[in-house]
């Protein structure tokens, strides 16, 4: 039987749902899942449901957490202001920590997810590739305060943090508002049945410049390798496939993958042009015998209108998790890509 026991926050999550997969098959680990809301997936890691926004709310569950010796949190929710998602997400944390500290005895670590934001991806361009050492921009950022908070609320106590920073996260989850791997199936699957080529629909400058992205499942190794060594105590690791692509690169592959034609790039906003598809996609459902979840629930197309038009290289450095002694950042990013589609035909997602 495994002796630690390993809560996921965020468990409905893109980042959550894959690291409760994958560490389930480890069988090195007794995992408890939570969420605010109940999971939409089955698993067979415990779940324990915890609206965070309530202080007392680890403390209601005390026995279904007791045994509780680290923590994935991967938890979020968005703010109408800058000021107001800082507030909201340091809130959820401190309410975890603090709930932890007095009823998990044998609490020792917490790995925090952050992100391109640390770096001011969401302002466009910032400099690259991206270190962990590189300066803050000027708050508020939600990531600083967390971390901040964390440095803090740790000192001298025996239980530590380490931040990972994944850049977007390929894996599978359905209603996920980041989720770029549904996002490009579905577009493929609509150009397919429209019979019409499939486009890059940004920028052509966008089009050309160097990315990156992270596999969840490689998100997840990582987590749990800076869980359990000592020596990434109160560091920060950039977490990645390990190569970086243009779209240029990888937007044909994808056309011939779905077996739809593939053409030059048109500028276009998808969050438009896709307004009228919804029952499109419905019609979809039902020709193809595929699960009920609408377009609204499988992309969200601001998201993609975002990524397609940074004009700027976009990638991080990750040599400093590799020198830690983690090597699994080697994985070619259109494999990700393809693994993630795959996955979503099986479950019948898309056609």
């Amino acid at each position: 039987m495994p002796t630690n026991t390993i809560l996921v926050v965020g468990g409905n999550g893109i980042i959550g749902r894959n690291a409760v997969s994958y560490l389930h098959s480890t069988g090195q680990w007794n995992v408890i899942v939570t969420s605010s809301s109940p999971l939409d997936y089955e698993t067979p890691a415990r779940y324990v449901q915890l609206d965070l926004l309530d202080e007392q709310a680890v403390a209601q569950q005390a026995e279904q957490l007791r045994e509780v010796t680290h923590v994935i949190y991967a938890a979020y929710i968005e703010g109408k202001t800058l000021a107001a998602q800082t507030q909201v997400n340091l809130a959820l944390l401190r309410n975890l920590v603090t709930g932890l500290e007095e009823v998990a005895p044998g609490f020792r670590h917490l790995t925090f997810i952050q992100g391109g934001k640390a770096y001011g991806a969401h302002l466009g361009r910032y400099k690259t590739p991206a270190l962990e050492t590189d300066p803050r921009h000027f708050p508020p950022n939600f990531y600083y305060s967390q971390e901040d908070f964390l440095r803090e609320q740790s000192a001298a106590k025996a239980w530590s943090w380490t931040a990972v920073r994944p850049d977007i996260v390929v894996g599978f989850a359905v209603g996920n508002p980041m989720n770029l791997a549904n996002l490009i199936a579905v577009y493929a699957s609509l150009c397919k049945e429209l019979n019409v080529p499939f486009r890059f629909p940004g920028s052509l400058q966008a089009y050309h410049v160097l990315v990156n992205v992270t596999d969840a499942t490689v998100l997840a190794q990582a987590m749990e390798w800076v869980a359990t060594h000592e020596e990434c105590r109160e560091e920060i690791y950039n977490v990645t496939n390990g190569d970086v692509f243009r779209w240029s690169q990888l937007w044909p592959r994808f056309a011939e993958y779905f077996g739809v034609a593939y053409a030059e790039p048109i500028t276009f906003p998808l969050k438009d042009y896709m307004e009228d598809k919804a029952e499109l996609w419905q019609q979809m459902v039902q020709r193809h015998g595929l699960k009920p979840h609408t377009l609204d629930e499988l992309a969200q197309w601001p998201f993609g209108d975002f990524i397609f038009n940074v004009e700027a290289d976009a990638f991080f450095d990750v040599n400093k998790l590799r020198r830690a002694g983690f090597h699994e950042m080697h994985l070619d990013s259109f494999t990700s890509f393809r693994n993630q589609f795959e996955h979503l035909k099986a479950e019948k997602i898309i056609p």
